[in-house]
């Protein structure tokens, strides 16, 4: 692949580059998706711990507020049947009807003019309630009523009230009135286990504050809160995440619950900031412990990167020589079939004997046909043999300019550069022979070569005619081609024969290759 401005770039290069960097980015968005899933797993357990422990919470404090309305509700009906029909109950049996309340627990009865009647708290009677909501909303009708957050006249503490009507011959006679001291619901939290900055409440359906651990000052309307407007009236009983509490703007995990038969709504809110950073300072560990990894495998990617890089810009130093050293071979292999055809030419120009002209000629063809064969083809180690066999032949033939049938029967067997030139040599020689001599008398014929691969870097070669024979040779050729035959196969490791039968056959086993050569021992 070729870049802008000439530049070559390997495609495996861009490929490995590629893979590399892939590779480091793939491991990290693994890590960092593996990383993900664990934190957001860890996010979501942690929110279904918070939710599981508010609403238990929630539960413990439901089920005491249930405790502490039937408590009121008994009381006030035990104590509205103590009175009679005139009202006329005596301070001692009014006291023997509230013995065993808890402590906490105070009791007051009021006539229709709002004058206390009878009271566990000493005082009581000096104490105008004419004007509590307690007690109005009974003489207005109402059966029974639950307050909301109160400071006591008496005792200036939090309170709040259970009052109930009275009623005698269908007319109002009265109230009683039960309250609770909001320090009822510490007891409720000294049941739970919550960590600081969680609470625990009451309060009443309509979003008033009935009491609260850690206490407040003063009421709180909650009736513009979403616990009122948007989560209870869906359910009775849920949990929702609070990002700010309306009483002090902590983030809480919020669980509420419903008394049955009753105004009052049990609260528990768990405080979620000590458990988020909690997870927020376990998050943060792990990103300190993981980060030398992700450090290192970023380092190794990047290194990894640069040595490709390296390696790439190694090979095309490489590349570019191997160019280079292609030129520069095939401009020798050039040049030498130059010289050799100008050789040929200075050949020609000679006075000398027409028959080694010729002789001379056709061997320098072949030598050229070698050279030009190795430079067009880019071969400069193995030449195969198919190819070269049949190149070296037709040049022979055409430069002796005789019109003969040439058959081949070849193998693609390797040929190194160090036995190409004998083998264009022997070639040369043996074609020469067969159209100098098989053909004397004018007859056409045909040539057949042959080169069979045996393995192990050797081969046989045979150069048949069907000519006149070439008859009895000499132990000691005299002749310079045969000379030239012998000390050619002896430089290839062969050995040879020439067999005369319809023609002449010469047949040899040769080394195409310098493994082709016996072992000397």
């Amino acid at each position: 692949m070729t870049l802008a401005g000439g530049k070559k770039v390997r495609f495996g290069e861009v490929r490995a580059t590629t893979v590399a960097i892939t590779f480091v980015l793939s491991c990290m968005a693994i890590f960092a998706g593996v990383f993900a899933f664990f934190v957001f797993q860890a996010v979501g357990q942690t929110r279904v711990r918070l939710e599981e422990r508010s609403q238990a919470a929630a539960q413990v404090v439901a089920t005491n507020a249930g405790w502490v309305a039937q408590v009121a509700n008994q009381t006030l009906r035990r104590l509205d049947a103590v009175l009679g029909p005139e009202l006329s109950g005596n301070s001692e049996t009014l006291q023997a009807a509230v013995e065993g309340l808890p402590a906490d627990i105070d009791v007051y009865i009021i006539d229709a003019q709002a004058n206390t009647i009878f009271s566990t708290l000493p005082g009581a009677e000096a104490v105008s309630v004419a004007d509590r909501e307690y007690f109005t909303a009974l003489q207005d009708g109402a059966a029974f009523y639950t307050s909301g957050l109160l400071v006591s006249r008496l005792t200036n503490q939090s309170i709040f009230v259970f009052s109930k009507r009275i009623e005698r011959a269908g007319d109002f006679a009265g109230a009683i009135m039960v309250s609770f001291s909001d320090d009822l619901v510490q007891t409720f939290w000294s049941y739970l286990d919550l960590e600081e900055g969680s609470t625990v409440s009451l309060i009443r359906r309509d979003g008033l504050l009935m009491a609260r651990h850690p206490a407040v000052d003063e009421a709180v309307d909650l009736s513009q809160h979403p616990l009122i407007t948007q989560y209870l009236p869906q359910a009775e009983a849920g949990t929702y995440f609070s990002e700010a509490s309306p009483v002090d703007g902590l983030a809480r995990v919020v669980s509420y619950q419903s008394v049955p038969g009753t105004q009052i709504i049990a609260l528990a809110s768990i405080a979620s900031n000590a458990t988020w950073d909690g997870l927020r300072s376990a998050i943060v560990t792990v990103m300190i412990i993981a980060a030398p990894i992700l450090l290192g495998l970023l380092a190794g990617g990047i290194w990894i990167v640069l040595l490709l890089r390296r390696d790439a810009i190694r090979r095309t130093e490489l590349e570019t020589a191997n160019d280079t050293n292609i030129l520069l071979f095939r401009e020798i292999h050039h040049r030498v079939k130059n010289n050799l055809q100008s050789v040929q030419s200075l050949v020609r120009m000679q006075d000398m004997p027409a028959g080694a002209k010729i002789d001379l000629q056709s061997r320098l063809s072949a030598m050229a046909a070698m050279h030009e064969h190795i430079y067009q083809h880019d071969r400069y180690e193995d030449i195969d043999a198919h190819d070269l066999v049949q190149v070296i032949v037709n040049e022979v033939v055409h430069a002796y300019g005789i019109d003969a049938e040439i058959d081949f029967e070849l193998d693609h067997v390797p040929v190194d550069r160090d036995h190409a030139t004998p083998l264009s040599l022997l070639l040369s020689e043996l074609v020469t022979n067969a159209l100098k001599y098989a053909f004397a008398d004018g007859r056409e014929g045909t040539i057949k070569v042959v080169l069979k691969d045996l393995g192990g870097g050797r081969g046989r070669l045979v150069v048949a005619d069907d000519g006149i024979g070439i008859g009895e040779l000499p132990e000691a050729p005299a002749s310079m081609g045969l000379r030239l035959v012998r000390g050619v196969v002896s430089q290839m490791g062969g050995s040879y024969r020439f067999v005369t039968d319809n023609g002449t056959r010469f047949e040899a086993e040769l080394a195409l290759a310098v493994a082709g050569h016996p072992t000397r021992q």
